[in-house]
């Protein structure tokens, strides 16, 4: 298994219960000791791209370490230099997610068959153009981009600044506000969550986190990953600029622990793209939905 595609996949499904912690305690995390977890079940991530797999989630390891200081979480990489009982601000460092849709390989290939849609040439293009002549539809209306007509997109790195706020009973609001640091698409991209969670006297050991949040992307990164031009192997009529997009999306995470070592867990996520993204012919889907049922093993 590629490495960026495990550590996105540890990204999604998160966060863990540990074995030190109950689950009730949403703040629980012990300081100075790494903390690892594997998750079994069935799910899947969809892929919004054109021929783009979906992701299976059968296998989800899980692991993080904060220090005094540093912390890693997954596929993050931080430092706090100031913290108090409610604020925190981090430096931090994390893999871009984006080109996780465009990667050929990823645990489809292991888990299920994959299944691809045949790439539109040129030849059919013409054909396309033909049979809708005419009709006063755009060249767009009926043609798509598939993923082995693009240049590959490459796989970014990104560094910024987050910041953590808790709040009104354990009420948790995060920011992130990143740069691209490997001269990949060189923009900028921001992460914004509130995250809620609850516990029921009615059902002992059982926490229940609601997230709302929304992700943004700066033209940059949405042209490279979206945008078509000359670099690709399509008509110019098929080009186009990304811009700017605003993607807002709720999570669900409910957890109960069995003891202190497995617990079950249902995850629920969808994100609603922002129409610079679903514009691209690049994108079929207006929604990527995210969905696991199964049960984690905290060491």
């Amino acid at each position: 298994m590629k490495l960026k595609y495990l550590i996105f996949l540890l990204f999604i499904i998160s966060p863990s219960v540990y074995a030190q912690c109950s689950p009730a305690d949403s703040d629980c995390v012990p300081v100075g000791e790494w903390q690892f977890s594997i998750a079994l079940g069935a799910g899947v991530i969809t892929n919004p791209l054109n021929d783009g797999d979906n992701i299976p989630l059968v296998i989800v390891p899980n692991f993080s370490y904060y220090g005094e200081k540093v912390f890693i979480d997954n596929n993050a990489l931080g430092f706090t230099f100031y913290e108090s009982d409610a604020l925190s601000f981090s430096a931090i460092s994390q893999i871009n997610r984006e080109n996780s849709f465009f990667e050929r390989w990823h645990p489809n290939n292991i888990f299920v068959n994959t299944l691809s849609n045949s790439i539109v040439s040129e030849a059919q293009f013409d054909e396309a153009i033909d049979a809708i002549e005419g009709t006063g539809k755009t060249e767009t209306d009926i043609i798509e981009v598939e993923l082995g007509q693009v240049q590959e997109r490459k796989w970014a790195f990104d560094a910024g600044l987050q910041v953590n706020w808790f709040f009104f009973q354990h009420s948790h609001f995060q920011v992130k506000l990143l740069h691209n640091i490997n001269n990949i698409y060189n923009g900028l991209n921001a992460q914004l969550a509130l995250e809620q969670p609850f516990t029921f006297s009615t059902i002992p050991n059982n926490l229940l986190t609601l997230t709302i949040g929304a992700n943004w992307q700066s033209k940059e990164q949405v042209d490279y990953y979206y945008g078509i031009d000359e670099k690709d192997n399509v008509v110019d009529e098929l080009y186009y600029q990304g811009k700017a997009s605003l993607s807002p999306y709720f999570k669900f995470i409910n957890q109960y622990a069995i003891n202190e070592n497995w617990s079950v867990k249902l995850t629920l996520q969808r994100e609603w793209l922002d129409s610079s993204l679903t514009n691209s012919p690049l994108v079929h889907d207006d929604v990527i939905d995210t969905f696991f049922v199964g049960v984690e093993y905290a060491l």
